[in-house]
């Protein structure tokens, strides 16, 4: 069966509208990944309340993976089926109101149930952010738009720190889950105000464009630009989700810095990464434009950046000083997240008629660092009592898939 292709933006009128959707898009993603990232801000807190051993948080925090991987990989199909806005929108709600029940577990089987239950409610959130890319922007744009909505990432996990110590300390651990899910719901709201799936939606009377042809659903699982670039997202990722789920825990239990100290130095990767990820579009689309070629504009950038990631980080093994391993940790997510909005790009690129399918597989590739990072952390400090063996798996992995995206992946064809 061949997927009905998607229409565009074709006048003025919605075009002028095009950066109120990125900018929503911006914000939910921003929304989304405080959410992510607060368990590993008040994980010292809560290994001490519920008695938890390492271990036992790294598999709370793989949790949101078995769920989000579920229906990432379904996320085109629910996309398709309901459109981008209806699908963010149940989405939003529902895991706003999972975040607000963290507030109520008791240990570690609610905790993990919950984590779950949260995983899968966002599961459909980048392929619907995706699809609303590939409808209402030109293929030029596609990288900024990328980017601006990539952006959120490091800028909400940055922004959740400060935010969760200082309520956890004022409050208790319960309240930043609460403050998230009345957040996340107040965003649903404007979603439903300001966005249409489509910007002939918001302006009926203007001319259609066609974006591209219909393309089968085995030639989206069959691509190899996708799995590769998915393969590659998930070296990015497991960066991404190593540093959630166990930064301030490392800094706490293996460095010693005390739990409020963690506002200033926990959020200075944070810091670099959303700067990395602003300039990630401009630089793309800058060098897709004097190049002409997306193979230097999306897979050779981010194929090197997966490279300089890696080795940065594997300087750390050799660092001695806290300043030094937080230091270098801020530069390679820097690098990272300049490659990191780029995985959003590729998929809309290859295959623009169908974006939200397409970014499915890869953002369902790449999600599997969700599950892995967590848990394989959380095994291996357990079993050899330090994160040394945790930071070099970290250096390895965007090295190889950053060589892999240079050599075999090209964005041009599906």
């Amino acid at each position: 069966m061949a997927v009905t292709p998607n229409t565009g933006y074709a006048a003025q009128p919605a075009q002028r509208n095009r950066w109120t959707v990125a900018w929503l898009l911006f914000v939910i993603t921003i929304i989304n990944y405080a959410d992510r990232g607060v368990l590993g801000v008040v994980a010292p807190v809560l290994i001490k309340t519920f008695h938890l051993s390492i271990k036992e948080f790294g598999i709370i925090a793989s949790g949101f993976g078995w769920g989000y991987v579920l229906l990432v990989f379904l996320g085109g199909g629910i996309v398709s089926l309901l459109g981008p806005k209806r699908t963010f929108i149940a989405s939003s709600v529902l895991w706003s109101i999972t975040v607000m029940l963290v507030a109520v577990a008791n240990g570690f089987a609610s905790l993990l149930g919950l984590r779950i239950l949260f995983g899968a409610s966002e599961g459909v959130a980048f392929p619907s952010g995706s699809q609303l890319i590939g409808n209402w922007f030109p293929a030029k744009e596609h990288g900024r738009a990328a980017t601006l909505m990539g952006a959120g990432i490091p800028l909400g996990s940055l922004l959740i720190i400060p935010v969760a110590v200082w309520l956890t300390s004022a409050y208790g651990w319960q309240a930043p889950f609460i403050l998230l899910g009345v957040v996340g719901i107040a965003w649903a709201v404007l979603c439903k105000i300001y966005i249409t799936d489509r910007p002939e939606q918001g302006a009926p009377a203007l001319e259609r464009a066609q974006t591209g042809e219909a393309v089968h659903w085995s030639r989206i699982v069959g691509s190899r630009t996708l799995w590769l670039t998915g393969l590659a997202f998930f070296s990015s990722a497991y960066v991404l989700y190593f540093l959630l789920a166990f930064l301030p825990t490392y800094l706490v239990k293996e460095r010693h810095m005390e739990f409020s100290h963690i506002a200033y130095f926990g959020s200075l990767p944070w810091i670099f990464m959303t700067i990395g990820a602003l300039a990630s579009g401009p630089i793309s689309d800058w060098v897709y434009r004097k190049t002409d070629s997306l193979r230097w504009g999306r897979t050779y950038l981010a194929g090197t950046c997966l490279l300089v990631t890696g080795l940065i980080i594997g300087m750390t093994l050799v660092a001695t000083t806290t300043l030094e391993i937080v230091l270098l940790i801020s530069v390679a997510s820097l690098i990272n997240f300049t490659a990191n909005p780029i995985f959003f790009a590729i998929p809309v690129d290859a295959c623009p008629s169908n974006g939200g399918a397409a970014s499915s597989l890869v953002t369902g590739i790449g999600s599997l660092a969700g599950i892995v990072a967590p848990l394989f952390t959380g095994f291996i400090v357990s079993a050899t009592g330090s994160f040394y063996y945790a930071f070099a798996l970290v250096s390895i992995l965007p090295i190889v898939f950053g060589a892999l995206l240079i050599v075999a992946c090209d964005p041009r064809k599906l």
